[in-house]
C-alpha cells in the first residue's frame, strides 16, 4: 500500500473509540483528549493485533515501556510511581491500593476521552516477511507526520499535564476513586519538579 494513502486515511478518518478493536493488523494513529494525533504506530507482532497492541498494551500497560496512552496520562490524580521515571523516594510514600485505583482512573479516562484511527494492511503474498513490511510502512508514514503527531515517540517522553476538568467529571461519575486519586496527587505534587526534570 502507498504510505501517502495510509497517512491520509489516518489523519482524515473519524477517530474511533478504543473499545471493540479488531484482532487484525496494520497501521494506527493514537488521538489524545484534545482530538490531536500524538503517535503513529503499527502492530509489529503476530500476537498483537489492534485489540491487544492498542486496546490493551497502550491503554492499560505499564509506564516507561512504550505504552503510549498509559505513560501520557500518568500525571496528577492519575499518577502512580514508575521505577523508570520517578524519584525513588516517591515509591515509599505510595500506597499500592491507591496506585491501583489511580491507574484505574487513568484507564477510564483514556477509554472515555481518547481515540484511534487505523487501517488494516493485507498480506500481499505468503512468502513476504509481513511484520517487517509493516514496520517499514510505519517508518514511512511517521516521516510524513509533523512533530506534533510524533510527540509520544520513544520510551521516555514527557506525560501531559492533568486535564483537570475532564478528570473532575470522571471522578463525579466514579466517586469511589476520589480519595485514592487525591492521595496520589499529593505525592505527585511533592515530586513533580524532579519528575519533570527527568525528561
Amino acid at each position: 500500500m502507498d504510505s501517502k494513502d495510509i497517512f491520509h486515511h489516518l489523519t482524515s478518518s473519524t477517530p474511533m473509540p478504543l473499545t471493540e478493536l479488531p484482532n487484525s493488523f496494520g497501521i494506527y494513529a493514537l488521538w489524545d483528549h484534545e482530538h490531536q494525533i500524538r503517535y503513529i504506530g503499527c502492530t509489529p507482532k503476530a500476537t498483537e493485533g489492534f485489540k491487544i497492541r492498542v486496546g490493551s498494551k497502550h491503554v492499560t500497560g505499564s509506564e516507561g515501556r512504550s505504552h503510549k496512552f498509559s505513560q501520557a496520562y500518568c500525571t496528577g490524580r492519575m499518577w502512580r510511581y514508575c521505577h523508570k521515571l520517578d524519584p525513588e523516594a516517591a515509591a515509599h510514600e505510595q500506597n499500592p491500593n491507591n496506585a491501583k485505583l489511580a491507574k484505574k482512573l487513568r484507564t477510564l479516562f483514556i477509554r472515555k476521552y481518547c481515540a484511534i484511527t487505523f487501517i488494516e494492511i493485507p498480506k500481499i503474498n505468503s512468502d513476504m516477511d509481513y511484520f517487517k513490511y509493516l514496520i517499514a510502512l510505519e517508518s514511512q508514514v511517521q516521516e510524513m507526520a509533523p512533530k506534533c503527531m510524533r510527540a509520544w515517540e520513544g520510551v521516555k517522553f514527557k506525560p501531559n499535564n492533568e486535564p483537570s476538568e475532564l478528570v473532575d467529571a470522571l471522578i463525579l461519575e466514579n466517586p469511589d476513586l476520589r480519595k485514592a486519586a487525591e492521595r496520589q496527587l499529593a505525592i505527585y505534587k511533592k515530586y513533580v519538579k524532579e519528575y519533570q526534570e527527568a525528561f
